[in-house]
């Protein structure tokens, strides 16, 4: 009898050990299933060209790799969404998770990026890396503190001038001409400082309004430029590095703790991991493209170093006026300029 009762006792221990692995093997089965997210990511970029490109071949499966398939994106390309501003409010009512933006978009999400947008700030692309080799740290911050999570820092790259009537190359031809805008107020002061008033004129515009002749210049990276088939329409193109323009993929706080540490922490790996790489790879569709257009028939424009230093010496003070205006911190503006004494001081040595 004894041994009987020892028997069952013994079963039941066992019993209640297998159905609390099952119970929670089942909760842990169930905890994965809830760990798979999809974000829905809005952007202008055109589908299947330069960003979007990249990012179908680069973005989404290294994502889907790093979380072994919990996490995902699912974009909304040419502007499906609205134009940025459109895809920021559709982020904060949460329509949205979060998006591709251009430096006009990241400027709207972050004013401190505008700090990288100074024309002529920066005279080549190795500046650029340096300066985020050791700000990347403090833009994470920016963005956080105001509720969003800069998944990847990207870029437009250099600006060129385009335009349709006149050579671009001095005050007078700027004076002559007819500047669209869009990128922000920074764009707007600059063209200002330049001797014109340019005209508001969204991105998905641009090209009927340079066609029908309301517009007839604007500031553009080559990537947009091709992709906006603008050499169809634009005669001439000044390759003058008249401004930085960072882009980069943002994700709302909310949306990103809904995230497991340990895939927020295989995301950012990877994609800290191959940012640079993303960058370069930008670059390099820029080139191809200015090649492109001038194969098509656009004109260079070249200017002497006196127009150069001339544009330069206008512009000068937007850097300083942004910071009065609080886009920026006059320390920030002082720290980034300089590092680049540092970077230009070595670089000589």
């Amino acid at each position: 009898m004894r041994r009987n009762i020892i028997k069952l006792l013994c079963l039941g221990v066992v019993v209640f050990f297998m159905g609390t692995a099952l119970s929670q093997e089942a909760k842990g089965a169930e905890n994965v299933k809830q760990k798979k997210i999809v974000f829905k990511m809005g952007t202008i970029a055109p589908a299947h060209m330069g960003w979007s490109a990249l990012i179908n071949e680069v973005i989404n499966p290294g994502i889907a790799k790093a979380t072994n398939g919990r996490g995902s994106l699912d974009w909304y390309y040419g502007a499906q969404m609205g134009e940025e501003q459109q895809i920021l409010a559709k982020m904060i009512n949460g329509q949205l998770q979060g998006g591709g933006f251009s430096g006009r978009g990241m400027v709207m999400i972050c004013p401190e990026m505008s700090l990288f947008e100074i024309p002529f700030l920066f005279d080549n692309y190795d500046e650029v890396e340096y300066v985020y080799s050791i700000m990347r740290p403090r833009i994470n911050e920016w963005f956080e503190k105001r509720g969003y999570h800069l998944v990847l820092l990207a870029e437009q790259g250099f600006d060129q001038i385009y335009s349709t009537k006149h050579e671009i190359r001095t005050f007078d031809d700027i004076k002559k001409s007819r500047f669209q805008t869009w990128y922000g107020p920074m764009e707007e002061m600059t063209l200002k400082a330049l001797g014109t008033s340019p005209i508001p004129i969204s991105p998905t515009e641009i090209s009927s309004a340079v066609r029908t002749g309301i517009c007839d210049a604007l500031i553009s990276p080559a990537i947009w430029a091709v992709s906006a088939q603008l050499y169809n329409a634009m005669q001439y193109l000044n390759p003058l590095r008249i401004r930085y323009s960072p882009a980069g993929g943002v994700v709302s706080l909310k949306a990103w703790n809904k995230l497991s540490k340990e895939d927020q922490d295989a995301i950012d790996n990877y994609l800290r991991s191959i940012e640079k790489e993303f960058r370069e790879e930008i670059r390099k569709i820029n080139e191809k493209g200015i090649a492109a257009m001038y194969k098509h028939g656009m004109k260079e424009v070249k200017m002497t170093q006196a127009e150069i230093d001339a544009f330069k010496k206008k512009v000068l003070p937007v850097g300083d006026e942004f910071a009065d205006k609080g886009y920026y911190s006059k320390a920030d503006l002082d720290y980034v300029k300089s590092l680049l004494a540092e970077f230009r001081s070595n670089k000589k040595k």
